[in-house]
């Protein structure tokens, strides 16, 4: 998730956590408010620290690799909501709240838990994490929400903004919100009827708001956020249903492809309408089958979804799959399964990048060059973010590469 959204979840967190600390009748201290909802900000933000490590592995497959590395784990985690504790504790010690035992208890417990919510809801998209390092070093995926979601926004900002007593921070998260609803009116990816019920629930929330009290404003904003991510992730679930099926049926007599693993994004605040991809083997060949679902073709086909798109830099093929009436094949792309096997065995930087790739393709380029890229992110035909050149054989080595099992470890190793 982006970091506006990661800081946006520790203010509601400590907006809750005071709620549920708080007796009722009486009223929060509003400087503790202040300062817990500047912790839980911080502790939800220390994780995207790993730009510190990124240097270890030098080249884009060290971003890659560190990006949501050590600093995602369960562990590391605590450590850095433990330190954010004491630094805060020193910076506010000089000026104590009128509940000093009760603030020091609210900041330990919101900086400890908010390297935790920041790892969950990053889960919840399908870059990957790997919480549970260095017990169990492989990725796990969410694929359920996109990686700016202004659901979330709009469920918490109003709340958030009624609860401040500055004007300017009134002011700054509705001017948030208004951006994320002007996003959405701009952008490919929201259609005109997301757009439209956005603007809608946002002013309704809005108005509610400024009626409810601050109680009822609170719980709503959370019960709205955690019912956003149940709804995506049961969503999630259905469509990698529909995909694995319509991969498996085929075309009549044609060899069955052997799904590994789907990958998935909903379009933003829409969770009918799905971009995938999905991995694996057909006949002794490696795949990639990108896909649009829509999980309700009676309402919106997959031709009315606006999805991101993908397959710039490796023009993909003409899909050789029998589309449904839930999901359209766009394309795909296959190569010797063979030659993915070889490229792990005996290139270096083949066998680094895929720790990081799930799903990877690569293509022989002239003058000994190797392109290695990840079909998720391949949304342009210049060189993106997770795509890699390097010589094929390597002229040195990738140094310090995490021990991140690599995700197509089912086709890539021995069985």
């Amino acid at each position: 998730m982006d970091n506006l959204t990661h800081a946006l979840a520790g203010m509601l967190l400590a907006d809750v956590t005071l709620l549920a600390v708080t007796p009722r009748g009486e009223t929060i201290d509003p400087k503790l408010r202040r300062r817990a909802r500047w912790a839980s900000a911080i502790a939800n933000n220390l994780p995207d620290l790993d730009f510190v490590l990124r240097g270890l592995t030098p080249g884009r497959v060290g971003y890659l690799l560190h990006h949501r590395g050590h600093s995602h784990t369960l562990g590391i985690g605590l450590l850095l909501g433990i330190g954010a504790f004491f630094v805060l504790r020193a910076l506010w010690r000089k000026h104590p709240t009128g509940a000093p035992e009760r603030e020091r208890r609210l900041l330990l417990g919101l900086c400890l838990v908010g390297p935790w919510l920041h790892v969950a809801m990053d889960f919840s998209n399908n870059y990957g994490v790997h919480p549970f390092w260095p017990l169990y070093d492989g990725w796990l995926y969410g694929d359920a929400v996109f990686i700016i979601e202004p659901l979330f926004w709009v469920f918490t900002i109003p709340a958030l903004a009624q609860a401040s007593q500055h004007r300017a921070t009134k002011l700054f998260l509705f001017g948030v919100l208004l951006i994320g609803i002007a996003l959405a009116w701009a952008t490919a990816f929201a259609n005109f009827a997301t757009a439209v019920f956005l603007t809608l629930l946002a002013g309704a929330f809005f108005v509610l708001n400024g009626r409810w009290s601050p109680r009822t404003r609170t719980l709503v904003a959370a019960l709205g956020s955690l019912t956003t991510a149940l709804v995506f992730f049961t969503a999630s679930a259905v469509a990698r249903q529909a995909v694995t099926e319509a991969a498996r049926s085929g075309l009549p007599g044609a060899t069955p492809v052997v799904v590994h693993d789907v990958s998935l994004a909903p379009a933003p605040s829409n969770p009918f309408c799905w971009s995938a991809m999905a991995v694996g083997e057909r006949g002794g060949r490696y795949g990639l089958w990108i896909a649009t679902v829509a999980l309700t073709p009676s309402i919106v086909t997959p031709n009315g979804c606006a999805v991101e798109p993908t397959g710039r830099t490796l023009k993909l093929h003409v899909a050789s799959l029998d589309s449904t009436s839930r999901v359209r094949w766009d394309g795909e792309w296959t190569a010797p399964l063979a030659e993915l096997r070889e490229l792990y065995r005996t290139n270096c930087d083949a066998r680094a990048y895929l720790r990081w790739g799930r799903l990877p393709f690569w293509l022989e380029q002239p003058h000994h060059q190797l392109l290695l890229g990840d079909i998720r992110y391949d949304r342009s035909a210049a060189l993106d973010f997770a795509e890699t050149v390097g010589t094929s054989p390597p002229v040195a080595c990738p140094k310090r590469v995490p021990p991140w099992i690599p995700p197509r470890a089912d086709l890539i190793l021995p069985r």
